[in-house]
């Protein structure tokens, strides 16, 4: 009970701290970013010409270097793709963890091979950013540009199908990994054995006569703090200019100390050396097979359930912001139901919506506990509608976070902080401080999911609180991304009487969040 007691306390000082230094207005209760991204100009990236006739461009967006920005989004940079409202188009999402089987998921992958190239005195490919030089760590594909999307629209997304991306090189299979990184809540918890950090390595294996996607199946694990020492060529450049952004939206960066996640890590020239922890998450490695673990395999397998855990919408700001946490326009939600016949609708913020896309799972567990789910590469297929700010339909009417719908619920996704990056000061370095709060993050939800049933279904204050009480599940979503994530799930079919009267007990058709029937569960 005293540990307890202290831990209140010691949460009780911090929160009026931080409370204290944001009535202040004071800038950070963490140093100072040392890589900061400075806007050259403000303004949106220019509309594409052929919005005004009609965009009849390709439709499909490989995942390469020339449409990936690793680790921030922008809403300056220039679109790598323009569709129009009511257009479908294909994304290829490449995964941050490939590096984590460089034999596995990046050999023999040409774009992967590209994407994470780093030549010998030469900066990385792909340069990433964000706090303290590391990246959010997301590859994101795009973005894209949707004509006629305006700030105060909302767009939606349909998510009509996901598939996992082959590697040609290993006979077309799909590998994943699962990282028990950092951010994990075992680093709360505290581990029986001392601190590690277990990567897991996966592989989906597929009906041989039918090509389905049956389960995963770990193939070998291994500790990352084993590899003590790392070598990989080149330095990580001190500064640059964020690729493909636009003249009215230009942003420059500088890392002078080679600070990354608040490690130096000094730039030899010609090799670059890593200690572990190695703080920046782009370098390649292969695992010694020495330090290779078989003895997972044929333990357990996971279900399939493939998802899209960063989709977003680009905030306006102005300036780079990273990855990791999720915001009113989406970005780092990480929820599982976001996948095969999902709906997201989303707050747009500058003209044209800005959609990227990336950190793919192939499954995930609710509160992505360990830190990761399986982290994979898929493609998939979307539709994208324009909702007008005039004629917004109910239910994203005053939508200020990303809306998921199926066949059967509405999922309502809240966050310690809905819009972070304007409620916290310093934001991308508070907020792994103060996010940490799954108090308020039901709350958060709490609120939006009562205003959510006043508005749609035209329900007292009162009805809504009892219908959530006696018919709505709450979840956690994340515990791992700074801002975590709680949501709450509202069954359509319990405001339509015609499927009451048709099946009394009425059971949903879809499993949320699962890719299996209710039958095979």
């Amino acid at each position: 009970m005293g540990n307890l007691i202290h831990r209140a306390l010691v949460g009780a000082l911090v929160a009026l701290a931080f409370l204290a230094v944001a009535k202040a207005g004071i800038i950070g209760l963490y140093p100072p970013n040392r890589f900061t991204p400075t806007p050259q100009a403000d303004g949106p990236a220019p509309v594409p010409e052929c919005c005004g006739t009609g965009c009849t461009g390709s439709k499909y967006l490989a995942g390469g270097p020339d449409t990936a920005h690793w680790g921030y989004f922008y809403d300056g940079l220039e679109p790598a793709m323009v569709v129009n409202d009511g257009d479908e188009f294909i994304v290829e999402m490449p995964t941050l963890a490939a590096n984590n089987a460089y034999e596995l998921m990046i050999e023999g992958d040409p774009a992967m091979e590209q994407l994470y190239g780093w030549e010998a005195g030469q900066p990385p490919t792909v340069a990433m950013h964000g706090p303290y030089g590391n990246a959010g760590g997301h590859i994101m594909t795009g973005p894209v540009y949707v004509c006629g999307a305006e700030p105060g629209d909302v767009v939606q997304l349909e998510i009509l199908e996901l598939w996992p991306r082959p590697n040609p090189g290993k006979d077309n299979r799909t590998f994943g990994a699962t990282i028990n990184a950092g951010c994990g809540w075992q680093n709360r918890a505290g581990y029986l054995n001392g601190t590690n950090q277990g990567i897991v390595i996966y592989e989906i294996i597929k009906d041989p006569a039918t090509g389905k996607n049956l389960y995963w199946e770990p193939v070998y694990s291994y500790q990352l703090n084993k590899l003590v020492n790392h070598t990989s060529p080149g330095c990580v450049p001190q500064s640059g200019e964020v690729p493909r952004t636009t003249p009215q939206g230009a942003a420059t960066w500088n890392n002078p100390d080679y600070t990354f996640s608040n490690r130096s890590v000094p730039c030899v020239d010609g090799e670059q050396m890593w200690t572990y922890p190695f703080g920046y998450s782009g370098h390649q490695y292969v695992i010694p097979e020495e330090l290779r673990d078989y003895s997972i395999k044929g333990k357990y397998r996971l279900p399939v359930n493939m998802h899209v855990g960063n989709l977003i919408i680009a905030p306006k700001l102005g300036a780079t912001v990273f990855t990791t946490p999720p915001m009113r326009t989406g970005g780092n939600v990480d929820n599982r139901r976001i996948g095969i016949g999902a709906t997201m609708y989303y707050p747009v913020e500058v003209p044209g919506a800005l959609i990227s896309m990336g950190d793919c799972h192939g499954g995930m567990g609710d509160g992505e506990t360990s830190c990761t789910g399986i982290e994979t590469s898929l493609n998939g297929r979307f539709k994208v509608t324009v909702h007008k700010a005039g004629s917004l339909p109910p239910i994203v009417q005053n939508l200020n976070y990303p809306l998921i719908e199926n066949a059967n619920e509405f999922v309502i996704n809240g966050y310690a902080y809905a819009d972070y990056v304007r409620e916290v000061p310093n934001p991308q370095t508070n907020i792994s401080v103060v996010g940490v709060d799954l108090n308020r993050a039901y709350t958060v939800v709490f609120n939006q999911t009562r205003d959510f049933l006043m508005t749609v279904y035209n329900l007292t204050e009162d009805e809504s609180i009892s219908v959530m009480g006696a018919a709505i599940d709450f979840g956690v979503t994340q515990v791992v991304d700074a801002n975590v994530g709680v949501h709450s799930i509202i069954p359509k079919w319990l405001f339509n009487s015609s499927m009451w009267e048709s099946e009394p007990q009425y059971l949903p058709k879809v499993m949320s969040g699962t890719s299996r029937p209710p039958e095979l569960a």
